[in-house]
């Protein structure tokens, strides 16, 4: 008999495991307790700005970009039928990170390949000595050397410390790049989930280190487009349906709602750990390997939408920020949004304790400084995700579950499994395509 996989959770993870399971001819329903995919990246209308939009306006539920060493979500793109060059807008590298009455950091990369490319940059680096510089170069060639391995696993700031970076190095170049990869402080951050992100951004391809802009909002970009495939495929999906409960038997596995119970050969909770502990609770040790756990500590993400005349750019489509409450700004002219700047906070600060007029008036007020002219905003839009991430810290690996678990029939799926990175959309897809692969090969047993 053909073999029925049921997916709680239709974010990306479940989206990538429903699309993989179906590639493969394996019936899948996924079930979402929210009305729309997308988990965390999707997108969602505001009423605001309706000082400058008469109707409702489409915005991401928090801004987000990709890199282009993200082949496992590139792959997946190009498999449901999408063009990179239809929704995204690949640029090089270029950091322009700005401070107040401080001189710029300007970082961008060769048309060398790799590594050479991140060497060329790091030798021409503004707003560094040449002593910074060289220690920047000297850091990066040890690294490689090592092959961006930590016989033991410490924090982003021992390692910029062991490597003689200085306190001006980390503050503008290094401590935002940690923020915006994986939305944890210095101090805690994981130095080798960090190396694995410089290593497959710096050391393979060139242009594994290109930065991927969405041209359109997430849901037009993935989600809608992956139901459509996986119904082509003669998938389903039930969206505000919340799972329950689920039983396990001896041969198949029961998942109950509120409304209905679903049978099925396999499922795959692929919603947020702590969602899967609790669905769990009833069920004991079967995590895999047994040191694994589902009890994380989170991290929180704010997203400010500003909303200026459309005649407003930016210099370029993203710059940052060091020494300010401000990391990063986005131009969402990029997705046919002119003249809004989405500006990104990571991590845990005193930004969640301001209000929201406030927290609008200090992140103009940085932009200000390094955009000539800039006239005040419109209107303004505050999204603050308080569990945004899981905080990727020191020896996190060791904690993260695998896909498959001691019940034969049960996997699970998220950024927080064990992949090699930290929670992000290339993680999320990772996880999803993995635990599919995993049913594949048990099917076909």
């Amino acid at each position: 008999m053909p073999k029925k996989v049921i997916i709680v959770g239709a974010g990306w993870s479940g989206l990538a495991c429903a699309i993989t399971l179906a590639q493969h001819g394996i019936a899948v329903h996924l079930l979402e307790s929210a009305p729309q995919a997308g988990g965390r990246a999707r997108s969602v209308q505001f009423k605001s700005f309706m000082k400058t939009h008469s109707t409702p306006i489409t915005m991401d539920n928090g801004q987000h970009i990709m890199l282009g060493a993200y082949h496992a979500t590139l792959t997946l793109l190009q498999d449901i039928g999408l063009k990179e060059g239809d929704i995204l807008e690949r640029q090089p590298l270029r950091l322009n990170l700005f401070a107040p009455d401080q001189p710029p950091i300007i970082f961008k990369t060769w048309q060398l390949p790799a590594p050479l490319h991140l060497i060329g940059g790091l030798l021409t680096i503004q707003g560094f000595t040449i002593k910074e510089r060289w220690s920047t170069i000297t850091m990066s060639l040890k690294l490689a050397f090592a092959r961006y391995q930590l016989k033991q696993d410490i924090s982003v700031y021992a390692l910029l410390k062991q490597h003689q970076q200085s306190n001006k190095v980390i503050q503008t170049l290094w401590q935002p790049l940690c923020l915006a990869t994986m939305n944890t402080a210095i101090e805690q951050a994981s130095a080798q989930i960090f190396l694995n992100i410089l290593k497959d951004s710096f050391s393979k391809k060139r242009s594994d280190s290109d930065v991927l802009f969405f041209k359109h909002d997430l849901s037009q970009c993935f989600s809608k487009p992956a139901i459509e495939f996986i119904e082509q495929n003669n998938g389903k999906i039930s969206l505000s349906t919340k799972v329950s409960s689920i039983n396990f038997d001896q041969s198949f596995v029961r998942v109950h709602t509120h409304q209905r119970t679903f049978e099925a050969d396999y499922v795959v909770l692929a919603t947020p750990a702590s969602v899967t502990q609790t669905l769990l609770a009833k069920q004991d040790n079967i995590l895999k390997p047994k040191n694994s756990s589902l009890d994380y500590h989170y991290e929180p993400i704010c997203t400010i939408y500003l909303q200026y005349p459309s005649t407003v750019k930016l210099s370029h489509t993203m710059i940052g920020f060091f020494n300010t409450l401000s990391q990063w700004a986005i131009d969402r002219s990029v997705c046919q949004q002119a003249g809004i700047i989405a500006i990104v906070i990571s991590g845990s600060g005193q930004h969640t304790q301001l209000s929201h007029k406030k927290l609008a008036k200090t992140v103009h007020q940085a932009l200000k400084k390094c955009t000539p002219n800039l006239p005040n905003y419109l209107d303004y839009q505050i999204i603050i995700d308080y569990r945004a991430t899981f905080s990727c810290r020191v020896n996190i690996q060791q904690k993260r579950p695998y896909n498959h678990t001691q019940i034969p029939m049960l996997f699970i799926a998220g950024d927080y499994t064990n992949t090699p990175y930290p929670a992000t959309l290339e993680g999320a897809i990772m996880s999803g395509t993995h635990a599919a692969q995993k049913i594949s090969l048990a099917v076909t047993k």
